[in-house]
């Protein structure tokens, strides 16, 4: 009579749950069972298992529909609830919307999940800085010093003196203009009767005013507004302007003379990291950019993403047309999206291990 072979079997570490010794992660709550970022399967322990669902919530929190977003998310983690792909999705819909309390409790959970993470570590501390700052007090206005009044004495003994010189001097003056009247009064009469009898007086003319300018002072031409890290002003501005519509990712933008062109860079923030998700990253992009600048024929767009030594790394570039700027990502199908990628001139990163 032949047994059964008995499975073995481990335990889980976050919710104690009997798991085959197999596992790449815990299927009761969704944990990773090794932290090996080498092997794939252990590196996206539950997310393989919930990827369309990671992908809609984060494409929902990119067109600015939190609510349905944090639903979507709350369904996980009822499956899951060690998945931290959905704890850092969950904390980074909460600081979009400047919800910093609630974005902080996330990723604290987030860190006893994967306490050795770095970047989840590093994330938490710029979350702190950001709510100090936010629920931070005004600086307190300083008061003017009030200075003590200095003695009058010497200021009216000045006051007098001048007085005293001025009064000197008009006396002195109406002295000379008396006499020099007097002396001259006599030829003065005699020259007016001699000519009021020979010619009538003719009227005093009094000159007219003169002409009042009153055209407006020139206006001095604004300054030139100089663009920021790195860029020139329309560069910032047009920057500026498609960060706002994909609800702030951050983007970069230059124009090369020479060639003619535009570039555009956009950084993903965090969540699963996949050929897909990049390519609708970057459609998105030129989508937004297109309208702005219809005559431009061409869109060099590269996407970058947080690296784990610090700083960031350059994942994809390729050049996106109108045509293909004209699909919608969020209805692209994998048969749809894999019909793009073999059409598309681009350079993917091969030190990158991309998800799926």
């Amino acid at each position: 009579m032949l047994r059964e072979a008995k499975l073995r079997t481990m335990i889980c570490p976050k919710c104690l749950a009997e798991i085959p010794d197999t596992s790449a992660f815990c299927m009761e709550c969704g944990a990773r069972i090794k932290e090996d970022a080498l092997d794939p399967l252990y590196a996206e322990g539950s997310d393989r298992e919930v990827y369309p669902e990671l992908a809609r919530a984060n494409l929902l929190r990119m067109q600015g529909n939190y609510e349905e977003a944090i639903e979507v998310c709350r369904r996980i983690l009822g499956r899951f609830p060690s998945n931290e792909t959905v704890h850092a999705l969950l904390g980074d819909i909460y600081a979009d919307q400047g919800k910093y309390e609630d974005a902080i409790q996330w990723y604290e959970l987030l860190v006893e999940l994967a306490p050795s993470n770095a970047h989840y570590m590093a994330k938490l501390h710029n979350l702190r800085a950001m709510h100090a700052a936010q629920v931070a007090p005004p600086p307190p206005v300083a008061e003017p010093e009030i200075k003590p009044a200095r003695p009058k004495a010497f200021a009216y003994a000045l006051f007098g003196l001048l007085v005293l010189i001025l009064a000197a001097a008009s006396f002195v003056a109406g002295a000379r203009m008396n006499t020099a009247r007097q002396s001259a009064a006599e030829p003065i009469k005699s020259a007016q009767g001699a000519v009021s009898s020979s010619s009538p007086a003719e009227p005093v003319r009094i000159p007219p005013p003169a002409p009042v300018d009153t055209s407006p002072a020139p206006t001095p031409s604004p300054a030139p507004t100089m663009g920021f890290a790195g860029m020139s002003a329309v560069e910032a501005s047009l920057a500026q302007k498609l960060s706002q519509q994909l609800n702030g990712t951050p983007v970069w933008c230059a124009f090369d003379p020479m060639s003619h062109r535009w570039q555009a860079r956009i950084r993903i923030q965090s969540g699963v990291l996949n050929k897909s998700r990049v390519l609708q990253e970057a459609i998105a992009l030129a989508r937004a950019f297109y309208p702005l600048y219809p005559d431009v024929s061409n869109l060099s767009v590269a996407v970058v993403a947080p690296s784990p030594n610090g700083g960031d790394v350059l994942i994809f570039s390729g050049e996106i047309n109108p045509q293909i700027a004209a699909l919608d990502p969020t209805t692209l199908n994998e048969e749809q999206t894999q019909s793009v990628l073999q059409q598309l001139p681009a350079w993917w990163n091969p030190a990158i291990n991309f998800q799926g």
